[in-house]
Formats: structure tokens, C-alpha cells, sequence
């Protein structure tokens, strides 16, 4: 029987699960041998979570009472963002961040469903695109971005995260035809 992933805003109540959630993706990140998230492990929060809460720009996808996974839809541009899109003060684009599945339920869909329900509120928000970026040396991140209707529109090239240098992707999901 296949359950149906709903997703909704997420609540403050949800905060502890959401923060749980990354950590456990960082931690696997890490013993892929990836330092990709590692500042969660450090207790930091950069992406500031309550608060993205708070403006309600972070999604949860449940089967059942569950959390399968999450996204994260800025509606406005943070630095990181600005010095890989350039500075747009405009209601044009969402930013998606910390895409995350929880580790039970991987190679299931849920990402491409959690892409999709983006693109479908995005839509209907009136937005006319999704932005986001990936490590450009992750093929799998880059495969379900380019699956799930982004497009590849550049890369930028040695920028410092997670105390490395590192090429990025930038993807870019334009809605004018999304149904």
C-alpha cells in the first residue's frame, strides 16, 4: 500500500523534529565523508529555523504522523543567495534550502515529491520561479534537480562553505508552465 506524503507549514512545535532531522542528515553527510552541513553538528544554526518558521518558509512532508522530510522556500534572498543570484528585491523568486529526506525513508520519491509540492506552492503563491544552488560534484543532487524540471542556468567556482572551497550548481524552475 503506498501512504501519501502531505506537506504543510511547518509549526513551532515541529521545530525540535525539523532540527532533529538535519542533524541526522548531517551526520550522514559526514560519513559519506562530506563536511557539506557540518555546522549543524556544531550546534549552529545559520538558516535560522525558528524563525524561517515563524514567516512560514519551512514545509514538512508527513506519511502518516510521520515526518518523511522538508524544504525550506526563502522568500527573500539571503547573502548566500545574493552573491550567487545578485541582489533582486523583487517577488519573482522563492529560494529553496535544506531539502532534506529522513534517512527511513530514502530512495522512496519523497524528494521529487517535496520539489513538486514546492513548484505547486510557489505557483500559486504567484511566484515565477524556484532558485536554488548544489554542490556541483554531487551527481545524485544534480540528477533529482534536473529530473524534477530545474534547470541548470551556472556555476560558481571556488566559494568557502563548511570551511572548504567548494563549485556550486545553480538551478533555476521556471512555473510558467508548471500545472
Amino acid at each position: 500500500m503506498i501512504r501519501k506524503l502531505v506537506v504543510e507549514k511547518a509549526g513551532l512545535n515541529d521545530e525540535s523534529v525539523i532540527k532533529d532531522i538535519l542533524k541526522q542528515a548531517a551526520q550522514w553527510l559526514q560519513a559519506k565523508g562530506s563536511n557539506q552541513w557540518s555546522g549543524i553538528l556544531k550546534g549552529e544554526d545559520r538558516h535560522n529555523t525558528a524563525q524561517a518558521i515563524e514567516r512560514g518558509e519551512v514545509f514538512i512532508g508527513k506519511i502518516g504522523d510521520q515526518v518523511a522530510g522538508l524544504f525550506v522556500l526563502w522568500n527573500q534572498q539571503s547573502e548566500w543567495d545574493e552573491e550567487f543570484w545578485g541582489k533582486d528585491s523583487s517577488d519573482d523568486y522563492l529560494y529553496l534550502h535544506r531539502l532534506t529526506v529522513q534517512r527511513n525513508f530514502s530512495n522512496q520519491g519523497i524528494a521529487k515529491q517535496l520539489l513538486f509540492e514546492a513548484k505547486h506552492y510557489a505557483k500559486n503563491k504567484g511566484n515565477s520561479a524556484i532558485r536554488l544552488d548544489c554542490i556541483a560534484d554531487n551527481a545524485y543532487l544534480n540528477a533529482l534537480y534536473q529530473n524534477a524540471g530545474f534547470t541548470f542556468v551556472g556555476k560558481k567556482v571556488d566559494r568557502i562553505a563548511d570551511g572548504e572551497k567548494k563549485d556550486f550548481h545553480l538551478y533555476q524552475c521556471d512555473l510558467d508552465s508548471f500545472n
